[in-house]
């Protein structure tokens, strides 16, 4: 498995607009797959094993805080889904200032939620209502987690 930072924004966009991504990362904002662009202060990192297996989207939100976003293929969903977040993890902390990851998961996506905590995330808080969906305002989950707690999980292993 490789995770190299792409700039092929066709692909980014064939990636994030899959039917069994897209729904899961927008809201009922007027935003299309055709609106992203490539954007210095972020990093669509493409995960890939001889196909494209999906991309994470990472931006930082200070010199030390990060925050990242999943859009794997469904093709790439269980055993794949969890290598490719470990490795995302790894880049960040080993190859940017990265000393804690944090995530949005909106309330209703369970699967989401389950996968981030089954990757040593942490839920730290719930940034109430702060997402429109179908019409309702949504609370989303807030998790984290640190470069010492990453490192620790992995020494263990």
């Amino acid at each position: 498995m490789i995770l190299t930072r792409t700039r092929d924004m066709e692909l980014v966009r064939s990636i994030v607009s899959h039917p069994a991504i897209w729904p899961h990362i927008s809201d009922d904002g007027p935003t299309t797959p055709d609106d992203i662009e490539d954007v210095e202060a972020l990093h669509w990192m493409l995960v890939s094993a001889g196909e494209p297996l999906g991309l994470f989207m990472v931006h930082a939100h200070n010199i030390v805080c990060y925050e990242m976003h999943t859009c794997l293929l469904p093709h790439a969903w269980g055993a794949p889904a969890k290598e490719a977040a470990q490795r995302l993890l790894a880049w960040a902390f080993e190859e940017t200032d990265c000393k804690k990851m944090i995530t949005a998961v909106p309330a209703y996506n369970r699967a989401a939620l389950r996968f981030a905590k089954a990757g040593g995330m942490v839920q730290e808080g719930i940034n109430r209502a702060s997402i429109l969906r179908n019409g309702e305002l949504v609370d989303q989950i807030m998790l984290g987690i640190t470069e010492k707690e990453w490192t620790c999980q992995h020494s263990q292993s």
